[in-house]
């Protein structure tokens, strides 16, 4: 009997609680018994709404994970949830961190692929990379510890669905040990790879070279308006987060492959455009910059190898796009290795 009062009471509460929220909602919303925030929602009055889920926590609520912070979409049954076996862990180096897209779904992703110890190739998505916390950021050479599910609509073998909120960047590869990491990874050409069934692939071109073109107006407003759109499509708890700035150019590495085949890939790699804009805040002009990324990036010096990170594009398999430029230190015998 206790018990039946028990139950009564919840659901009496539950009931409640969503008329309350339905008041400050813009559209109706639908949930499911105990997962009261499982609901379709745009454009809430979040002033209101916050208030009362604040009203909610100390009123003995479980407090939200980080993956709740995804824009609201319809629950699934636990029956059709992959769960996150305690098994579903490992540890990767990253070596891959392309330029921030926009997304429907959440916002603004980064892909984001590194190696494990094993010397396998792990994908990791979706990576919100700019909402994480501090502490949950992760650099280029860095251990990261991360819990993970098997993607239902992606089929490449080194994808792993991350689970946000068990990200934990450990420690730097020093420089003298990266070369070894990445030499049993590197293949002639990406047709190599794809004939071996990787999506992911290191190359160490015979030749490159740097082209930069300035984009239209027309082109920058268009990709700002992607990323302020998708800047709107926060939920409830997300921080507010300021549109990604696109940058001005157009930045390609034509390479020749150990085949002989030419390629002439847009650079996807963050830390190129990162590279930029760190400059043009100092003060440095656009030309001066410019000559620096080339020398920095496809620069050949005694020393150092420059590899290439490519990876497939999920939707056309075929397609490879270069998502990372690695520099890595390869000293002489006897020689000091020196960070790049």
């Amino acid at each position: 009997m206790q018990d039946a009062c028990q139950s009564f009471a919840q659901s009496m509460r539950i009931t409640f609680e969503a008329r309350l929220l339905r008041r400050h909602w813009r559209r109706p919303f639908k949930y499911q018994r105990g997962s009261l925030f499982a609901c379709y929602a745009m454009r809430p009055n979040r002033r209101a709404v916050t208030g009362l889920l604040w009203q909610l926590r100390l009123r003995g609520r479980p407090a939200l994970s980080s993956n709740t912070s995804l824009p609201m979409r319809r629950a699934t049954s636990e029956a059709h949830s992959p769960r996150l076996r305690s098994d579903n862990r490992e540890a990767a180096v990253v070596l891959v961190k392309a330029v921030p897209r926009p997304s429907k779904n959440y916002r603004e992703t980064v892909c984001c692929a590194g190696i494990t110890a094993g010397g396998e190739w792990r994908r990791f998505y979706p990576v919100r990379f700019r909402q994480l916390i501090a502490e949950q950021q992760f650099a280029r050479w860095q251990w990261v510890n991360y819990g993970w599910k098997a993607p239902r609509d992606d089929n490449r073998r080194e994808s792993r669905r991350i689970e946000e909120n068990t990200l934990q960047p450990g420690g730097m590869v020093p420089a003298r040990e990266r070369l070894r990491m990445l030499l049993p990874l590197l293949r002639a050409s990406t047709r190599e790879a794809a004939d071996k069934g990787e999506s992911l692939a290191l190359l160490e071109p015979r030749s490159l070279s740097f082209k930069v073109k300035a984009k239209s107006n027309a082109v920058i407003a268009a990709e700002r308006s992607a990323f302020e759109n998708a800047a709107r499509q926060q939920s409830l708890l997300d921080e507010d987060m300021a549109p990604f700035d696109p940058c001005s150019y157009a930045i390609a590495i034509p390479f020749t492959d150990q085949d002989g085949v030419d390629h002439a890939p847009q650079c996807g790699d963050w830390e190129t455009t990162g590279t930029f804009f760190n400059l043009r805040r100092r003060g440095v002009d656009d030309t001066t910059i410019i000559d620096h990324l080339r020398a920095e990036f496809t620069e050949q010096r005694p020393g150092r190898r420059i590899i290439l990170a490519m990876g497939t594009v999920k939707a056309r398999p075929r397609q490879w796009l270069l998502l990372g430029v690695l520099r890595v230190t390869d000293p002489a015998p006897g020689q000091a290795a020196l960070d790049i």
